[in-house]
């Protein structure tokens, strides 16, 4: 079973993602902040992030991506930038995000066809 790492503050849009990614057959961890994101990044090992930008707790996911692309743990690991700003979209690729998706534009049902296909890729 792949495995997903849910970085989110937005309760209901996390558990909308749970939901979805659940029913894809995916095991789904959340985590509401950066401190705890990273933390669950090594634990979990996940197949794929998906990482909202704006987090409460001090860290941005600018700084979770920095991170993450820093550790030997989590650097392969493929990251998707959720944001609702286009602007912070180049920001994330050059910091390494596999891609970055506007939330507005992107349904769940389209979010997990996408998160298949850059973990079946990962997998060749």
């Amino acid at each position: 079973m792949k495995k997903i790492l849910i970085i989110e503050d937005d309760q209901a849009l996390a558990l909308a993602y749970e939901k979805k990614f659940s029913q894809a057959a995916f095991a789904v961890e959340r985590a509401e902040d950066g401190h705890a994101g990273l933390s669950k990044a090594t634990q979990f090992e996940p197949d794929i992030i998906i990482l909202d930008i704006m987090l409460p707790g001090g860290m941005n996911g600018f700084d979770i991506l920095r991170q993450l692309k820093l550790s030997n743990t989590t650097k392969n690991i493929p990251v998707i930038v959720m944001t609702n700003l286009a602007e912070q979209g180049q920001s994330a690729l050059e910091l390494g995000a596999e891609e970055y998706l506007l939330k507005v534009n992107i349904s769940l049902k389209d979010l997990v066809k996408k998160v298949k296909k850059i973990v079946k890729n990962k997998n060749h």
